[in-house]
């Protein structure tokens, strides 16, 4: 298979800009304005932003194309846009604490910064793979995902990073044998504690790890099963992730088994933020918010039929979301109505 079938933002642009390019992306950046103060001309049709990361209350930092990042100090009300060293697409980003973060992206990028996010310094990864997702445990362990089954990881804030080699043909063994050997899609990655955590992709594949990383073991794949493009954990058993088509899935036994939520959407979703009892997934033109802890999804809608959002982070009383066309949006959490999610039997 060719690596532009394996990048989540080739597929996320494959999926969201058919019929949705030109002005009506330039309509929906101008319609944030109102609300939000960010410095002229810093943004253009083109600056889509894929994801934002940022501690409870305090800075947050937005990524996107053409290596873009942006800083908000004051949750979410105003922007600077600070320089990154280069032009690659920047995938995913995960704070550490309030003064360490790492980026992902394009062709092995790695970014870190260790001022909130005011000053950025390049990484060697050690690979061109597209790079999709990260999650920093603490200043000096992270770990990072991507394309073709790539699982990087770090014991000391960055300064060297391995590979690890994942045995496809045994951690998605039904489908090798049926149709060859693949190295899917890696699209995100999650530690709900230091020894434990998952990593998500294509097939809809699941994998855990108990022991810090050290190994992985399959939960949930299969040929036909939608990709998932994002996971979050309360703690070391409850959890949800998310993809193509509506596909909303949760465990509550630390992934021993996975269940299908039923929602009244097939849109993809991109991203899921969830801390006590709020929880916020958007996609593609859509979405949905939880004031149960997960148990319920209600739809939030959309002000735009044209717009995508790709990336959200949770603050105390709204959300900030970020999408296509440098899009910005506060989402107050409790402006929600309609119809509750259903689970499936």
């Amino acid at each position: 298979m060719e690596k532009t079938q394996y990048t989540l933002v080739g597929g996320i642009l494959l999926t969201v800009f058919v019929g949705f390019l030109g002005w009506y992306f330039l309509a929906s950046y101008v319609g944030h304005r109102e609300s939000l103060q960010i410095q002229e001309k810093m943004l253009t049709v083109h600056d889509d932003l894929l994801a934002i990361d940022g501690r409870h209350n305090g800075n947050k930092v937005a990524v996107g194309k053409f290596g873009l990042i942006l800083l908000t100090q004051d949750g979410g009300r105003t922007w600077q846009r600070r320089p990154s060293g280069t032009t690659k697409t920047l995938s995913a980003l995960s704070f550490a604490d309030h003064d360490y973060v790492f980026i992902v992206g394009s062709v092995g990028t790695l970014l870190a910064t260790d001022d909130a996010g005011a000053t950025w310094r390049p990484q060697n990864s050690g690979t061109k793979d597209h790079l999709l997702g990260v999650y920093a445990l603490s200043r000096v362990r992270v770990f990072a995902v991507g394309a073709f089954g790539i699982l990087l990881s770090t014991s000391d804030g960055g300064r060297s990073w391995s590979k690890q080699e994942l045995k496809w043909d045994t951690l998605i063994e039904r489908i090798v044998k049926e149709g060859g050997y693949v190295e899917p899609n890696l699209n995100a990655v999650y530690f709900s504690s230091p020894e434990v955590g998952w990593a998500v992709g294509e097939f809809g594949v699941v994998l855990n790890t108990k022991d810090g990383g050290q190994t992985w073991t399959s939960q949930r794949y299969g040929s036909v099963l939608p990709q998932l493009y994002g996971i979050q954990f309360q703690d070391d058993r409850s959890g949800w992730a998310i993809g193509q088509a509506g596909s909303l899935i949760q465990t509550r036994d630390g992934g021993q088994h996975w269940s299908s939520v039923e929602l009244e959407t097939k849109r993809d979703f991109y991203a899921v933020s969830l801390s006590g009892e709020r929880g916020v997934i958007v996609g593609d033109r859509v979405v949905l918010v939880s004031h149960d802890g997960g148990s319920s999804w209600k739809s939030m809608g959309s002000k735009r039929e044209d717009q995508w959002l790709s990336g959200v982070a949770l603050k105390s009383s709204e959300a900030i979301a970020v999408g296509g066309a440098g899009t910005i949006q506060l989402l107050p959490l409790d402006n929600v109505a309609s119809k509750r999610a259903r689970k499936a039997p």
